[in-house]
């Protein structure tokens, strides 16, 4: 298969497709905000902020130092770097979101490169296009997730262990390996999928494939075992607290748990009918099945479960989608006249994708997911007259916390109708899930949104011993 020219048509739809897919990311996470899920503000974004700016929530998995502190760290120094450029919170918060939106393009190229080597130009481009539109990946990738940047490296860590065109091969397999190490480091869940691809890229000849590629995948381990060395107790501390805290305390099952088929069962339903042309696609890589088959099976058994943590499997699937529809189309030019044209195949295939995600994305409920707490710290991060923030029936984990408020200010929680009247000199912000009725607090309304109301009263703060702070009852109650 020839080099693609950037400046030939398929060039340009190429490109075309990566800015579509940008312009998607970036664009939905700034119209529709949302909290997925706390994890994307709790252990990034919040210890990132924390490092940046030395204030922030402080949940139970940086006490007991169950996180690694590279991602946060990579994080703040994008804040630091970007927060000129938008009053309050704002300015670094769209940076993060425009960079990770990029950073996520590596998917695509995935997408794109993968199929073509495996199926032709026609997989290729529609690899690319449903990875670029996909509801699910467009809707996950701007979020300062784990799952996400760990399967924005693993998916080129894959692909250059298979192939990698111009690259000898010992630079090729370093590279896979690099990729492959930071993959598994940002993510220690993905390390059965990660051996699995080790075994396989190197089963044919360990003498002379093992060393470039264990050097490659040694180097970003080793580099956040001493990470955990410096910023907590020991090395690698975060992977072994995590596997402590998950298979042997069971602690994540407290925020709720599925049966072993969830998985399945979701990828069935939510890419279903790519679900059935990737059963298909497997036949032209039954690699890319193996690993799907293995990220799948290995998040099964841990009882907690959520859609984020099998984002790299999503990916796949649409790769292995955009093979089985290949297949499909060239069974038919089999017996079918006149037989479909390379290009034919591509545009039906560009249009089955996108047409199937927008009909999801148009039933799917995840757009503005909690977002009412995110705007209305936005719009308090704005006012240097805020002297304190109260949070009255609404979780704290859906507030979006100081890397959204951005403000050294106490955040009280309001645990209680009855604590309303002591809580209520420590803060002249107040947040609460649905409207406030008690006007003779002096708080008036500044809106609501998805269900959420922001009030504010004048004067000042006056915080005691008695107020509940959020990190004070947070180390209380062990959250």
């Amino acid at each position: 298969m020839g080099k693609l020219k950037l400046h030939s048509p398929a060039g340009f739809l190429l490109i075309a497709i990566f800015l579509i897919a940008l312009l998607l990311r970036v664009g939905v996470a700034i119209h529709f905000p949302s909290v997925e899920w706390g994890d994307e503000i709790f252990s990034s974004l919040e210890p990132a902020h924390h490092l940046a700016y030395g204030y922030g929530i402080v949940a139970w998995e940086w006490r007991e130092g169950v996180r690694s502190w590279v991602f946060p760290a990579f994080l703040a120094g994008v804040m630091r770097a970007t927060d000129w450029m938008g009053p309050g919170s704002l300015g670094y918060l769209r940076a993060i979101t425009i960079l990770l939106s990029l950073v996520s393009l590596t998917t695509v190229w995935f997408g794109y490169a993968w199929a073509k080597r495996s199926g032709g130009n026609a997989a290729a481009m529609i690899a690319a296009g449903a990875c670029a539109t996909w509801y699910d990946l467009v809707y996950f990738a701007p979020k300062a997730f784990n799952e996400v940047m760990a399967t924005n490296l693993l998916l080129p860590g894959l692909y250059l262990g298979m192939y990698g065109d111009g690259l000898a091969e010992k630079k090729r397999l370093f590279l896979a390996g690099l990729f492959l190490g930071l993959a598994v480091s940002g993510r220690i869940q993905l390390a059965p999928a990660v051996c699995f691809a080790v075994l396989y890229f190197c089963h044919r000849n360990w003498r002379r494939r093992a060393p470039a590629i264990f050097a490659g995948l040694l180097l970003p381990v080793v580099a956040f075992g001493l990470v955990d060395a410096i910023t907590w107790s020991y090395p690698f501390q975060s992977f072994l607290r995590y596997l402590w805290i998950t298979f042997v305390e069971n602690k994540s099952a407290l925020y709720g748990t599925e049966p072993w088929y969830w998985y399945l069962l979701q990828v069935a339903v939510r890419f279903l009918p790519l679900f059935l042309l990737a059963i298909v696609g497997v036949r032209r890589s039954p690699f890319l099945g193996w690993v799907v088959f293995i990220i799948l099976a290995s998040h099964s058994i841990i009882p907690h479960k959520e859609l984020r943590l099998i984002y790299t499997a999503m990916h796949i699937v649409i790769t292995l989608a955009a093979l089985g529809f290949v297949e499909f189309a060239e069974d038919f030019n089999k017996w079918g006249r006149p037989p479909l044209s390379s290009r034919a195949i591509a545009v039906l295939g560009l249009i089955f994708c996108i047409f199937t995600s927008a009909l999801f994305a148009w039933r799917s409920p995840r757009w503005s997911h909690f977002s009412g707490g995110l705007i209305a710290m936005d719009r308090l991060s704005h006012d240097p007259s805020v002297c304190g923030v109260g949070l009255y029936g609404i979780e704290w984990v859906y507030s979006g916390g100081y890397s959204h408020l951005h403000r050294n200010v106490p955040i009280i929680l309001v645990l209680r109708d009855a604590e309303l009247e002591d809580q209520g000199p420590s803060f002249n912000a107040l947040v609460t899930g649905g409207t406030f009725a008690d006007q003779k607090k002096g708080f008036k309304s500044e809106g609501c949104w998805n269900g959420v109301c922001l009030y504010r009263r004048a004067g000042s703060c006056v915080v005691s011993e008695k107020t509940n702070e959020v990190n004070k009852v947070l180390r209380e109650t062990g959250r």
